[in-house]
């Protein structure tokens, strides 16, 4: 079992347009509404792939029970532990004319201190404990910075490793936990260094950096250019196969979920990153709220190549 956490889930609205014109009404094409955020997302690719995840998160209001709906037509088991705030709704707006494809998200509710406590004893007390906690995305407004920092120290004391998703501050506050993954993006990679990154030398030098600080894997994705996988004991660059995109929402999150279904089925590293990326290459070749497609899979494989470093 892999379980993943998301502090602050959403409710996405995707609407599709034919031509966004300002300052007037616009008709859209279609809208597609579906529960969303980073942890809830990598529970989706991996029950898409055949594996066996529980999602946990913290909602409320009515969007929060629209949430769980959402989820529940899914088929993914969850536990949302309710708050006195709203969850949040984001929208993703794509213009069919230009193919662009703009995000507006949400800040989210604010989440008590003793909501949070509650919410982590409920984590630290299940049984039987997952394979791996996956914690990702956004931290509500008025959480703290160092919220997962306190989470990933509790939940692998308890002796579960914990994998890492997230940004600025948080990732930064984090990484000091020493979690057991980390999967920063490009441009998330030059936030926690602090410096510009240029080359893949320079992302491979950051990210040893980071395995030197305690981190196991750091995995760092470059968008078309595909991913590295760093360790103490090997790195190696994951290339992308060329394909027509068609959205770019949840590949991060696809690419997370492919590798930890492969580690989860004991493949070695090599062939669980061959899985997140050709996870990722299926997200992007599908219109959200479509991740991964399973029967995409063996396809992409086949076109995967591996460098070492």
């Amino acid at each position: 079992m892999i379980s993943t956490i998301t502090l602050n889930p959403s409710i996405d609205q995707h609407i599709i347009v034919r031509n966004l014109v300002k300052d007037d009404a616009n008709r859209a094409e279609a809208v597609f509404r579906y529960p969303g955020g980073k942890g809830i997302n990598v529970s989706k690719v991996i029950r898409e792939l055949g594996g066996h995840t529980r999602a946990y998160a913290i909602v409320g209001g009515f969007p929060g029970e629209f949430w769980k709906e959402l989820v529940t037509k899914l088929d993914i088991p969850y536990f949302a532990a309710s708050i006195q705030g709203d969850t949040r709704i984001n929208t993703i707006l794509t213009d069919l004319k230009d193919k662009s494809q703009t995000r507006i998200s949400a800040p989210g509710p604010k989440v008590s201190e003793n909501e949070i406590y509650r919410f982590l004893k409920n984590l630290l007390s299940v049984r039987p404990k997952p394979a791996f906690w996956a914690l990702g995305g956004s931290l509500t407004p008025g959480m703290k910075r160092s919220t997962y920092r306190q989470f990933v120290l509790a939940l692998q004391k308890g002796g579960v490793p914990c994998v890492l998703d997230t940004d600025d501050e948080a990732l930064r506050l984090g990484v000091e936990a020493s979690p057991f993954i980390i999967k920063p993006n490009e441009y998330e990679m030059e936030r926690l260094m602090d410096r510009p990154l240029k080359s893949t030398g320079d992302y491979l030098k950051a990210a040893r950096t980071l395995v030197d600080q305690g981190v196991r894997i750091v995995i760092v994705s470059l968008g078309k250019r595909g991913a590295l996988f760093v360790t103490g004991k090997e790195s190696f660059h994951v290339l992308t196969p060329k394909v027509a995109v068609k959205s770019k929402v949840g590949a991060g999150d696809s690419l997370l979920g492919g590798f930890l279904s492969g580690l989860y089925q004991k493949f070695s590293l090599k062939d669980a990153a061959r899985l997140g990326v050709a996870a990722s290459t299926s997200a992007v070749m599908r219109e959200a709220p479509r991740l991964c497609l399973r029967s995409d899979i063996a396809g992409i494989l086949r076109r995967v190549a591996i460098k070492d470093l």
